[in-house]
This record gives structure tokens, C-alpha cells and sequence, in this order.
């Protein structure tokens, strides 16, 4: 609800009913729910990912019609000559787009998701925002609620004020938590696999920090907008939309795309505290590494070596970290290095490339063996074996 009316008159003629920056949002909602049936229509069985991805684009198509109807000029008189409870019937689209992001954040990277009935109390925004919108306009008689939106006086009250104030926010915590569980994920990540740039679902921060910066622009708008002057307001405002729409369009599409390449984590270990280990398992940790080299395998993960060893996950997790002081990512990539660095000294091996040595060493990208190899040995492959040679 960012104001963006402009006089019709400076931009068009008044009998038009849209103008370019009301045609910028008709375009973006179609565009919005156009992808939200396309994945709700090829979307697998059980994808809740699809759905809450197609869910939070239906939510923001409400809003660009929402934003249409208020803040277009001829739109908006329309709309009250015709009904003017229409207005507003989308306010409550605002307040879902930040659980709907978390949501879906959630669910791309855990497999697992249970809906549960705790989270019903996301809802409780909308519920307070729609209450408050009853009883200071739906249930004012017509005549006094078009006075109040004709010339947009409602929109400047405290009440709406503080409200689009609260919306901006909201998006801005979920977008918080959001990259919070982002952040978490990848800590489990490198407790779980020796390969990670697969998994690691970077589009998916640059997706959600696009949200929150969108949110950011249009809450420092709305802030500023009565301080800096109408015109600028407008243009501020106005160009608000049509950064939304090239920039969320791009994140969309990227998350179409990624949104199926990983199935995401299995649900996180049950709390409480593992059993002791015992140094006769350690013992044979130690010895499986260097006998049956389970290192060179590319995809080998924390579970598969615990079910090589037959030990329980959180066994095995609990001795990495507290007896050999590394988690699962730093663990099976030193044995990696150490290989590598004996091919990198073997003279019948000098014609051998580095994609050839990182390959039988158990990695499978050239940037992470680059950067893991200079982390431990305190330079690069090729510095390495070219001081090997003098």
C-alpha cells in the first residue's frame, strides 16, 4: 500500500482506464498467477514446496491488484461507485507473504516438513489486521466509506499507517528467519556430506534476501513518503513496482528451476543426548578410513559411513566432533587432501592434471578442492607441487 497515484491528466488522458504504471501490475499479476497454476499443474505428488511457492505468487498477485484498485485514480471509482467493500478484500494477502516464504524455505530444504497445528498462529496477523479493517471501514455505512477512500484520506490515517509499517516488518523477520534456517542448513550440511556446492540452495538466499530488500525500499517509502514530497513519493513509489517485478520475475524463474534438484534433508536427528562412545569405536573409524579409503567415494555422507561401520548416526557425528575435533565435511576432506598431496608427489603422476588428481581424490569440483587444499596445506595445488619439484 505504497502510495504511488499520479494525476491521470499528466500522464494521459482521463477517459483511459489504466496508464503505464497501472499496466506494469495488471502485466505482473497475470504473470504471478500464470507460474502459480503452472506449478500447481505439474507439480508432484506430496510437493509442498510447489504448493507454497505457487501459493506465496498467488499471494503476491492479490497484492498488485490490491495496490491497482487503491491507487489507480479511475480504478479506485470505479471500484466505489460499484461496491466499496471491494477494497481492501486483498489486505489480507500482506500478511501471509512472509510465513508463505518461510514455509517454502523450509520445505525445499527439508524433506520432512510436517504441517503442524502450531502454525495456525501465523495466521493470528491477518486475523487482527482484518478485524481492525471491520470495524473502521467494512462496517461503516457506504456513503462514509467512499468519503473515505475517494480522496485516499483512509489510507493516511494512524491506523493504516501503522499497519503497512507492521506488514514491511513482518516480511522483513521472515525473511530473517528464513536466512537463519538457511544458515542452519548449511551447518548440517558439512555434518553430513564431504560434498556440499550441490546442495548449499544459494539461489535460494538470493531469493529471499530479494523479498526482504523489496520489503525494505517499499518500507522506507512509505516512511519517507509524506517527509520528501509528493512527486518523489510517486516516483519512489512507482518504481517500487517495477523493481518487484523484474526482480522477483528473475527469482521465480531461478527457483523453478533449482526448486527439484535436491530433495532437500531428511528430518533433523531426535534431540536429547547420544550414548557415550567408546575408544574400541574409535578405534575402528580410525582404521576403516585408512584401510578401506571411504574418502574417495564422491558421494559419500554421514550415513553412509555410519552404516559401513554400524554405528548409530549420532554416534558417529559425536565422535568426529568431539574426539577428531572436525565435523563430517572437514573430516573426510582431510583424508582428500592427504591423498591428494601424495598424487600431486608421485613422479609417475606429473603429467597428470588437476581435474585428474581432485577426481581421484574424491572431489568433484576444482573451487572447493582449490580452497580446502590452500585452507590446510596454506597454498594452492599448483603452488604446492611446483615447490615440490625445486
Amino acid at each position: 500500500m505504497i502510495k504511488r497515484e499520479l494525476s491521470l491528466n499528466t500522464l494521459t488522458h482521463d477517459s483511459l482506464l489504466f496508464n503505464i504504471h497501472d499496466l506494469v501490475l495488471v502485466l505482473a499479476a497475470a504473470q504471478f498467477l500464470l507460474l502459480a497454476g503452472l506449478l500447481v499443474a505439474t507439480r508432484r505428488k506430496g510437493d509442498l514446496s510447489a504448493c507454497l511457492l505457487a501459493a506465496t505468487l498467488l499471494v503476491i498477485a492479490v497484492q498488485e491488484l490490491d495496490s491497482l484498485f487503491i491507487w489507480s485514480h479511475t480504478l479506485r471509482h470505479v471500484v466505489l461507485d460499484w461496491h466499496p467493500d471491494l477494497l481492501f478484500l486483498g489486505s489480507f494477502s500482506y500478511w501471509l507473504q512472509g510465513p508463505l516464504l518461510y514455509g517454502f524455505v523450509a520445505s525445499v530444504l527439508y524433506k520432512q516438513l510436517p504441517l503442524r497445528k502450531r502454525y495456525a498462529w501465523h495466521l493470528l496477523p491477518a486475523l487482527v489486521a482484518g478485524a481492525l479493517l471491520y470495524v473502521h471501514y467494512y462496517s461503516l455505512p457506504s456513503a462514509a466509506k467512499v468519503a473515505a477512500m475517494s480522496d485516499l484520506g483512509f489510507m493516511w490515517t494512524p491506523l493504516m499507517t501503522r499497519l503497512v509499517t507492521v506488514w514491511h516488518l513482518s516480511v522483513l523477520v521472515y525473511g530473517g528467519a528464513s536466512l537463519w534456517l538457511l544458515w542452519r542448513y548449511r551447518r548440517q550440511l558439512l555434518e553430513r556430506y564431504a560434498n556440499v556446492e550441490v546442495s548449499e540452495r544459494r539461489w535460494l538466499m538470493w531469493m529471499v534476501l530479494g523479498f526482504m530488500l523489496i520489503a525494505a525500499w517499499q518500507l522506507m517509502v512509505h516512511l519517507l513518503g509524506q517527509r520528501i514530497g509528493e512527486s518523489l513519493s510517486n516516483i519512489l513509489g512507482i518504481a517500487s513496482h517495477y523493481i518487484a517485478f523484474i526482480f522477483v520475475n528473475a527469482l521465480v524463474f531461478i527457483s523453478i528451476r533449482y526448486t527439484h534438484l535436491f530433495g532437500g534433508l531428511g528430518a533433523e536427528p531426535a534431540s536429547g543426548e547420544p550414548e557415550p562412545y567408546k575408544p574400541e569405536q574409535v578405534a575402528r573409524v580410525d582404521e576403516y578410513m585408512r584401510v578401506q579409503q571411504p574418502y574417495l567415494l564422491a558421494d559419500i555422507s554421514l550415513d553412509t559411513l555410519a552404516k559401513r561401520l554400524s554405528l548409530p548416526e549420532r554416534t558417529l557425528s559425536r565422535i568426529l566432533n568431539q574426539h577428531f575435533g572436525k565435523n563430517f565435511f572437514e573430516f573426510i576432506n582431510s583424508y582428500r587432501v592427504e591423498q591428494a598431496k601424495q598424487l600431486l608427489l608421485d613422479s609417475d603422476k606429473q603429467s597428470w592434471t588437476m581435474l585428474q588428481v581432485l577426481a581421484e581424490s574424491g572431489f568433484t569440483s576444482k573451487s572447493t578442492f582449490n580452497a580446502i587444499f590452500k585452507k590446510q596445506v596454506g597454498k594452492t595445488p599448483s603452488q604446492y607441487r611446483k615447490e615440490q619439484r625445486l
